[in-house]
């Protein structure tokens, strides 16, 4: 199961706790409203009237019956209270249901289904198949059942009707024996320490369902409701603003430092924003590393600016956690009421669309949502909708891209690469689906996609080629640290049963040394005998001094580094010593992203290097097309 699936899981198991939550803390209201009614009412009046009243919407149900034991009339109940007048006082023979609702159960009923004893002179008056639902209840110090009807083209009561009733009965029984005991000063006190309980049960039961755990802030439902509660009550030409708050760079400090610091993280980023708010401003937390914060009121964008700057500025402080120091930075959008919505999930949808411009640029800053930037994530959904679509259609398919030898012209391997290829035949380029794929969290489905195509053409490749060809294939940095993710990945190579040809190429944030990849993946990569790669040398994130501290198989030079070489005399210093280093620690070299006969005529008259890839040799080529040439 990947990243993405166990997310969804989480969300839907934490959706159900807050609607669980919810429908308790309901449950508990209705209790505490049922029990007022019944301890307020005189001790001569009737005590049920008030119950009837609250008891019928909630259930929806049109008739309502108390049954009481008489002992003048063994095997028979009579209706001691009713909403129905005409029904007071009538008998009622003990059936197999009503027998089983006095002996402590809540039974009900279905439309249809029947009932087996109804008394005489009723049936004007009822029907035999109406929804029913039984509880048993204690009434004048004797066993008695509370009978509640529906119409006879009702659905019957559901789990929550029965789960309620449970309830409801136990404590109207407690209510009505400290009636019958003229509330008896012991009872009283007891009844009274329930409701205290329940009221306080009540409490946590709203606090739990509308806070989150970890933060103690307003959760994505509390949050939305607060500020459509004040968008609501807005006077004419209020202004509020809304900020979509997200973590940069969260996933990747969990996974370096671990959840305990990931959490920590959490805690004291609420903590500091919540320091920097005003009393009448809102802050939640509305998913893992994603806070909203409302601002109201607003009266000069120019003094929200630089709000929201001092914000900022004080959560980019180092954070001393756990032995580590994390320099966290926080990435803002903001869009403001009425201009860019009436609504929260209106305000709250441009305001993401804002973080994210900021998140695509220079991470760690603030972006104000405009017309001109919703109309941009317009298509940009409908592109983001495509590749979800293309997906599920298995419109990714594998391309391969020869490595050579730059000496004599071999082919010594080739390198996967991801195709999209539309129902029209149309190819889209790279550029125009990875990244958005990758924001997405989709593409380990399309590595996927490319790795299934590559392992069902190899065979044919084999015969075509040659079996000792090797074949790389790309990881994200994200992905190599995605444990289940890579697992699985490696089980679809092993099973094709030519591991031994395979590397996997990957960058050097993968590399961390209390990360996933290097403590789990790397000796199970180890085991299976597949290749590391590492890619990307010199686009910004390796060095010298770290390369020697790397376990490679083969280091990729980057396209920036080999573009123009001949004409760059830095890249060529550069080049000769990764090219010692790798020679001293005995890597092999690949010059990716040759292009021009004088970039690979500096490397044959210049380096040792011996292993080329670029346009110059081959262009990227779909498996179907790179067979069927001669």
């Amino acid at each position: 199961m990947d990243d993405s699936e166990e997310l969804r899981e989480t969300l839907v198991v934490m959706r159900q706790q807050v609607e669980q939550l919810r429908t308790e803390a309901t449950h508990a209201n209705l209790l505490l409203s049922a029990l007022d009614a019944m301890l307020e009412t005189d001790a001569g009046d009737d005590p049920f009237t008030p119950v009837f009243a609250i008891l019928t919407p909630i259930f929806e149900c049109h008739c309502i019956l108390v049954l009481n034991e008489r002992n003048q009339t063994p095997g028979s109940l009579e209706c001691v209270a009713t909403n129905r007048r005409a029904l007071l006082g009538t008998l009622w023979p003990v059936g197999k249901l009503l027998a089983k609702a006095l002996s402590g159960h809540v039974v009900s009923t279905l439309s249809g289904s029947g009932i087996e004893a109804w008394p005489d002179g009723v049936m004007d008056k009822l029907s035999r198949n109406q929804p029913a639902l039984y509880l048993p209840i204690a009434v004048h110090g004797s066993h008695g059942v509370m009978l509640l009807l529906r119409d006879v083209d009702q659905p019957g009561f559901d789990r929550t009707h029965a789960a309620l009733a449970r309830k409801f009965s136990l404590l109207a029984s407690h209510a009505l024996a400290a009636r019958r005991a003229n509330l008896a000063t012991r009872e009283s006190h007891r009844l009274r320490n329930l409701t205290a309980k329940l009221k306080a049960s009540q409490e946590a039961l709203l606090y739990r369902a509308n806070h989150d755990q970890l933060t103690g802030l307003p959760n994505r439902t509390h949050i939305r409701e607060q500020i459509n509660v004040r968008l609501a009550n807005k006077s004419p030409g209020g202004v509020l603003a809304l900020a979509y708050v997200d973590i940069d760079g969260f996933k990747h400090i969990n996974d370096m430092h671990g959840h305990a610091v990931g959490d920590a993280l959490l805690m004291e980023v609420a903590r500091r924003i919540q320091a920097e708010l005003r009393s009448a401003d809102l802050l939640g937390r509305i998913s893992g590393d994603e806070f909203i914060i409302a601002f109201d009121p607003v009266d000069e964008r120019a003094d929200l600016a630089r709000f929201v700057q001092r914000i900022q500025s004080r959560v980019q402080l180092p954070m001393p956690i756990e032995n580590a120091e994390v320099h966290p930075s926080i990435s803002i959008g903001v869009a403001f009421y009425p201009e860019h919505g009436l609504d929260y999930e209106t305000l709250r949808r441009h305001a993401d669309l804002a973080m994210y411009r900021v998140k695509s640029g220079m991470k760690g800053g603030v972006s104000f949502f405009t017309h001109d930037l919703g109309r941009n994530a317009s298509q940009k959904l409908i592109v983001e909708r495509r590749i979800k679509h293309a997906i599920d259609a298995r419109e990714f398919h594998c391309a391969l891209q020869r490595k050579v030898n730059i000496r004599n012209g071999a082919i010594v391997g080739f390198e996967a690469l991801a195709r999209w290829v539309d129902a029209d035949g149309v190819a889209h380029e790279p550029s125009t689906f990875l990244s958005i794929a990758a924001k997405l969290d989709l593409l380990d489905d399309i590595t996927e996609h490319v790795v299934t195509d590559l392992l069902r053409h190899l065979p044919a490749l084999d015969a075509k080629f040659g079996s000792h060809l090797r074949y790389s294939v790309n990881i994200s940095a994200a992905q190599a640290m995605n444990i289940p993710f890579m697992l699985k990945l490696l089980r679809r190579i092993s099973h094709a049963e030519r591991h031994g040809r395979f590397t996997l190429e990957i960058t050097e944030e993968s590399f961390a040394s209390s990360g996933p990849f290097l403590t789990h993946i790397l000796p199970t990569l180890r085991a299976c005998d597949i290749s590391v790669s590492l890619d990307d040398f010199g686009a910004g994130y390796s060095s010298l001094a770290k390369l020697s501290e790397l376990i490679v198989d083969e280091i990729k030079l980057d396209r920036s580094l080999v573009a123009s070489i001949h004409q760059r005399p830095r890249s060529q210093v550069i080049l000769r010593a990764v090219e010692s280093l790798g020679a001293t620690l005995n890597i092999p070299i690949v010059a990716e992203g040759i292009e021009t006969n004088a970039e690979n005529d500096y490397f044959l008259e210049h380096t040792g290097i011996a292993i080329g890839q670029g346009f110059l040799y081959h262009k990227p080529q779909l498996l179907r097309g790179l067979l069927q040439r001669t």
